[in-house]
């Protein structure tokens, strides 16, 4: 009977079970390195992510390591000596006056200028009023856009003549976005932007900048041209209708953004 038992068994096929999951691999493995303290998750090492310091033997475990700030913004976007020349030089080609001050510091370290310009009249003899205080690139801006598209414009409109005088709110003023006390830090702040009230020409009324939407005048042309016109000079251009703030002025600036983004309302 066993035999024969046996004979059976082999015969048959074997029916295979379902295995059990594997279990963890043997302790053969690197154990994985640690993120250093202070690396996001995510964020790879690299030469944007210093290793923090080891600390010594002898030192006290609630002392706190001090580490530098990052640079404030118009230390960031101070000029090297040979771009600061070029800028210069542009600004001397296109007839701009201007005159190099002292640099612009402020009780509030995030504001200020490192090599600002006062700018008093611009190509065309286009006066600037009042006088501005901003960085040269923002007067290189202003400069290009004014006689690229502001006076070509200018000439074309009824008994105006051309374009006298570009006015003003304010250029260089160390304050937050919209004068918000607790808001981020405006580009006003870094020389980076003007705020345009209205354009002056040679003969008949000023223009203002204003609400103007479906008025079907030269005055309502006129602005539309400079608004979109500024945005090639320009990376953010903002005016009426892009909220309350902005009702009675173009504020123009030349923050950089990454890719290039240029922002126009």
């Amino acid at each position: 009977m066993r035999l024969a038992l046996v004979a059976v068994m082999a015969a048959c096929p074997v029916v295979a079970q379902e295995a059990d999951p594997p279990g963890p691999p043997p302790e053969t493995s690197l154990t994985p390195k640690l993120r250093p303290e202070g690396l996001s998750e995510g964020q790879t090492e690299g030469a944007e992510a210093e290793e923090p310091a080891a600390e010594t033997p002898d030192q006290p475990e609630n002392q706190v390591t001090v580490i530098d700030a990052a640079p404030v913004v118009p230390d960031q976007i101070a000029y090297d000596a040979e771009a600061l020349a070029a800028c210069y030089g542009a600004l001397n080609a296109l007839g701009v006056s201007y005159q190099p001050i002292d640099p612009i510091s402020a009780d509030d370290r995030a504001c200020g200028i490192r090599q600002p310009v006062e700018v008093t009249l611009l190509p065309g003899e286009v006066a600037l009023e009042p006088a501005a205080r901003m960085r040269c690139e923002t007067a290189l801006a202003l400069a290009n856009w004014v006689q690229d598209f502001a006076i070509p414009a200018s000439r074309v409109l009824p008994e105006r003549g051309t374009l006298a005088a570009i006015e003003h709110g304010s250029a260089y003023v160390c304050r937050r976005r919209n004068n918000d006390p607790d808001g981020k830090v405006s580009e006003h702040a870094y020389g980076n932007a003007i705020d345009i009230m209205g354009f002056r020409f040679a003969e008949g009324p000023p223009i203002p900048v204003m609400p103007r939407e479906r008025e079907g005048t030269m005055a309502e042309a006129f602005q539309d041209a400079a608004r979109a016109t500024a945005c090639l000079h320009f990376s953010t251009v903002l005016g009426p209708g892009s909220d309350a703030a902005h009702d009675n002025h173009l504020h123009l600036d030349v923050r950089a953004r990454r890719g290039g983004f240029r922002l126009c309302q």
